[in-house]
């Protein structure tokens, strides 16, 4: 019926550590905008736009966030400084007129959205083209040793976070459709970074400006997820260093993923310059089922 109330259902997203958790009201999410400008790329984010006045903040103050602002600065990305995950960003979507007081729009990334209310797998993704406005983004360029790898098919990549604070070097077998061993995860921290992960020896990855990392420990703490402090962009993950006692200490599943990702960095590959990861064929794999203890949403 013409002008019927179309109902509204209460979401509810947190960074990963919990330290922000939030609800919002919005009618089903069934579609939700992914903007390809060089952060929200980079970040993965994927938006939907509420009203300010149907968001509360249950837990961590806003303010408290991280910001990052770039170029003409018309836009805020807020972050988590202690686990890396990009929870919005704030700024206005058509300019105000002149002398016009409009309050700024709030974006709010899905991907934040806790896994049982939103599958973004499942959603209808709809592309803003943020990468055509002005002005253009002038890549950070990496200068550090190039990464170990004389083999013939191995081709160096390079690129960096957004700040520049980060670049990096990457040597691999070509990356395009055909790329084997790429991959998605859906657990609860690939999940919010929405990082297009490739693994390989850490002797082939080059890694400038590492005292600009932020690491985020969690769960059994035998791995740390790595992202820009300054712009929040995820990184890579690594095996953290442990001893021959904590390795046989650890149960057979944890010693066995361990064994096999101690000489391997997990890369985000949406770091590269001039490479598009929708142009590539990664496996989705269901880490948020598989991975055991599960997480525990706020």
């Amino acid at each position: 019926m013409s002008g019927e109330q179309v109902p509204l259902k209460t979401y509810r997203g947190n960074c990963h550590c919990a330290a922000f958790v939030y609800e919002i009201s919005l009618p089903e999410i069934k579609q939700a905008t992914e903007c390809n400008c060089s952060i929200c790329y980079k970040k993965a984010s994927i938006f939907v736009f509420p009203k300010p006045s149907d968001v509360k903040f249950v837990k961590g103050d806003p303010s408290a966030l991280t910001n990052y602002t770039f170029n003409e600065k018309k836009f805020t990305h807020k972050f988590c400084s202690t686990c890396g995950v990009s929870l919005m960003v704030v700024g206005h979507l058509t300019p105000p007129r002149a002398g016009e007081d409009k309050a700024p729009d709030n974006g709010f990334n899905v991907r934040t959205f806790q896994h049982d209310q939103v599958d973004v797998w499942k959603l209808d993704i709809k592309t803003f083209d943020g990468a055509a406005l002005p002005s253009a983004y002038d890549a950070p360029k990496f200068t550090g040793p190039p990464p170990a790898g004389d083999a013939a098919d191995l081709q160096l990549y390079t690129g960096s976070c957004h700040c520049g604070a980060v670049t990096v070097g990457l040597k691999s077998k070509p990356l395009n459709k055909d790329s084997q061993g790429l991959m998605e995860c859906n657990c609860s921290i690939c999940g919010r970074y929405g990082a297009t992960w490739a693994y390989p020896p850490k002797v082939q990855v080059i890694i400038e400006g590492r005292e600009n990392l932020g690491e985020y420990y969690f769960n059994k703490k035998i791995a740390s997820k790595r992202f820009c402090k300054t712009c929040g962009v995820p990184v890579c993950s690594e095996a953290a260093e442990c001893t021959e006692e904590q390795v046989a200490q650890m149960d057979e599943a944890s010693r066995q993923w361990y064994t096999r990702s101690k000489d391997l960095t997990a890369f985000n590959l949406r770091l590269i310059n001039g490479l598009n990861v929708n142009d590539l064929n990664p496996t989705r794999f269901d880490g948020y089922t598989f991975i055991k203890p599960g997480y525990v949403e706020p």
